[in-house]
């Protein structure tokens, strides 16, 4: 399973979403400010990608970021009724403690379909019959482009040919970022019983670990996210306003446990 920069820069909002039934019952129930709260979910969610966890902490810091009359109590009965209109994905919701929906997931693979990714290897993915089928669409045209670009290379060409090709596949910027930040996690991580994989991630960008070399580090010496293991006690015992690089700060937290235990 692999973590990848899913983000995207811009979404699509229907000329209708104010008159979208759930907005407009959002509105009714606790003012205009509810929509102006669903359209930061919304902006936070495709930031990161297609999805983000959410519980009692994520709720505290969203609502604290909002402010404006938005409170803890109301932020919980806000989200409760996108739940159950369905603007969220109510059992991925009740199942991992994450938000996402088809929408959401459609926007998404529509933005990010030309990055080559995988999406039988990510998490929470809804609708995959219609993606799958998008993908080969997409598959299948980059082929026939690479056939009949070949199939128009003679043999005097056949060394510019190769020389193009290869710089071809060299990496731009923005591909080599993602790279870095991607790479493998066990199965087990997401096992929900011993670990929450999905908020520890969620914890590090919220404290702002943005360096994917030392949140792969993290994850790595936390066990993916282990539940009952020091990372999670460092998180929530840790002023962090002081800490002026807190990637660094946990992992030599977490390697200054290991010697302790060893």
């Amino acid at each position: 399973m692999s973590i990848i920069n899913k983000g995207i820069s811009y979404f699509p909002t229907p000329a209708n979403f104010f008159d979208e039934e759930t907005i407009e019952l959002l509105e009714a129930k606790f003012g205009v400010l509810a929509s102006y709260v669903v359209l930061r979910l919304l902006c936070k969610i495709y930031k990161e990608g297609y999805y983000i966890s959410w519980g009692k902490e994520q709720s505290l810091i969203f609502v604290r970021k909002v402010g404006g009359g938005i409170n803890e109590e109301m932020m919980v009965k806000i989200m409760e009724l996108l739940l159950e209109k369905g603007f969220f994905h109510k059992e991925t919701y009740e199942q991992y403690g994450v938000l996402t929906s088809e929408r959401i997931q459609e926007v998404w693979f529509e933005a990010t379909i030309q990055r080559k990714i995988d999406f039988s290897q990510l998490p929470y993915i809804l609708e995959t019959k219609r993606r799958k089928g998008k993908q080969k669409e997409v598959t299948n045209n980059e082929n026939a482009d690479i056939s009949s670009t070949q199939e128009g290379v003679n043999p005097e060409n056949e060394d510019i040919y190769g020389q193009t090709k290869l710089k071809q596949t060299k990496l731009n910027p923005e591909e080599e970022e993602r790279n870095d930040a991607s790479f493998e996690i066990p199965e087990y991580a997401y096992n929900q019983a011993t670990h929450n994989i999905a908020g520890l991630i969620e914890s590090l960008k919220c404290h702002k670990v943005t360096n994917p070399k030392e949140r792969q580090t993290i994850l790595r010496m936390s066990d993916y996210g282990r539940k009952g293991t020091q990372v999670w006690k460092l998180l929530s015992n840790t002023s962090w306003s002081k800490i002026g690089a807190p990637g660094k700060y946990i992992i030599a937290a977490l390697a200054g446990g290991r010697k302790q235990a060893g």
